[in-house]
């Protein structure tokens, strides 16, 4: 009992001792910075200005180690007295206080007390500036690319514009060349590819027949006039086409320029048979037998029919991708194809077509149309071996449309413009 009432003696002295020295040291200034001091130990703590004050005025729910400061040193009632002061304090070395002193939640990356309320305050108002700036700056270069690439467009456009009108130009001259001058020599060289297997008879390749060959009909809406089928129908898709769906392979593009044709005033037969899938399996070697045997039948059923179409998607085996662009689209190329039932010996006797100088003349004919509307819409006229069932009509067609490199809706986007100068030359125009 003794040595507690000399232990509460000597702390009495002892604090009586520090608020007389601080009391008196005010006059040399050290008191205002204890005060200071003991404001900022406090917030540093996790103590906000009103807990700190409310603290000071009460003394209740203070830690034990803090009674001494809270209850008797007048750093505290310099806390109370000046309590806007104080805030003014705090709140302007808050960030700073909170950088340079962890706090008890700084493993959470938080701080505790009013610094670490108005830190995390800056922190995330900063960060709204960052991200709107970043934002604003994407906007910024965005906009900066749209501009470029719009001029960039611009410019292309002109170039194309430009080139086409020079590439028609070039056509039309060609076209006027051949027609002036009627020469064999000139129609091989710049209007069809020969294939190796096969040779050419000059009696066939007569400029002037092949020219003026009258290819008009008349539309009937009535009475079917073209006939559209496709022996490689099962075999024969594009680079997005979906495996077995046969609307996105060259059947389905059969249907579009089937739409086309109609649109003109013909009336159309569209045949879906996929004639190289026999017994269930694909089989492209015997698949022209297997197409001119159902064909045969068809025109002996509508022998109206005046126009056959046998329309293919070309396979070149490599990266090339054959395109043009019309009206802003890409759009798959086409090329016409001819068999010409000859090797490179001579004619072949079993494969004789009667109707050789009208296939010639109508896949000519719309070479020509294609070079005068378009630049390079369609390729050389192609000349290979065999017969290739095009005996069938004096106007059979077998195109080739795009290859494997293709797209479906660029197979798609050639069928308005097919369609176009088929019906050009059935007009006369």
């Amino acid at each position: 009992m003794k040595n507690t009432r000399k232990f509460v003696a000597v702390a009495v002295v002892i604090i009586w001792l520090s608020s007389f020295f601080i009391v008196r040291l005010e006059k040399l200034n050290i008191a205002d910075k204890l005060k200071k001091m003991t404001a900022n130990i406090l917030v540093d703590f996790g103590y906000s200005n009103s807990t700190a004050i409310s603290m000071a005025k009460n003394g209740s729910e203070v830690p034990i180690w803090l009674k001494f400061i809270t209850g008797t040193s007048s750093g505290v009632t310099y806390i109370v007295e000046n309590g806007n002061r104080f805030q003014s304090v705090s709140e302007k070395n808050a960030e700073k206080t909170a950088m340079t002193w962890a706090g008890k939640n700084s493993r959470k990356n938080t701080w505790s007390g009013m610094s670490g309320e108005l830190y995390r305050q800056a922190c995330q108002e900063e960060n709204e500036d960052l991200e709107l700036a970043k934002k604003e700056n994407e906007a910024a270069k965005k906009e900066e690319k749209l501009k470029g690439d719009s001029e960039k467009i611009k410019q292309k456009d002109i170039v194309i514009s430009h080139n086409s009108r020079a590439a028609l130009k070039a056509n039309i001259s060609k076209i006027n060349t051949l027609k002036k001058g009627l020469n064999r020599n000139y129609l091989l060289k710049n209007f069809y590819i020969t294939d190796s297997t096969t040779s050419i008879d000059d009696k066939i390749f007569n400029v002037k027949k092949l020219l003026s060959a009258d290819l008009r009909i008349k539309k009937n809406r009535r009475k079917p006039q073209i006939l559209i089928f496709h022996t490689h129908g099962g075999s024969e898709a594009f680079r997005d086409s979906k495996s077995g769906v046969v609307s996105q392979s060259i059947v389905g593009v059969g249907t579009t320029l089937t739409y086309y044709l109609k649109k003109q005033g013909y009336n159309v037969i569209h045949d879906t048979t996929r004639y190289d899938i026999i017994n269930g399996r694909i089989d492209r070697n015997r698949a022209y037998n297997n197409a001119a045997n159902q064909v045969k039948r068809t025109l002996q059923k509508y022998p109206s029919v005046q126009v056959v179409i046998d329309l293919h998607r070309d396979g070149v085996g490599n990266k090339v991708h054959r395109t043009t662009v019309i009206n802003g689209k890409r759009t798959a190329q086409i090329m016409l194809f001819n068999g010409l039932s000859r090797n490179r010996r001579g004619n072949i006797g079993y494969l004789y077509n009667p109707n050789l100088q009208y296939n010639l003349a109508f896949s000519l004919q719309l070479k020509l149309k294609c070079m005068e509307n378009y630049t390079d819409f369609a390729k050389p006229v192609y000349l290979k071996g065999y017969r290739y069932n095009l005996h069938l009509r004096k106007r059979s067609l077998l195109i080739e449309l795009g290859n494997e490199n293709n797209t479906l809706q660029e197979a798609k986007n050639a069928m308005p413009h097919l369609a176009g100068v088929i019906g050009q030359v059935l007009g006369g125009r």
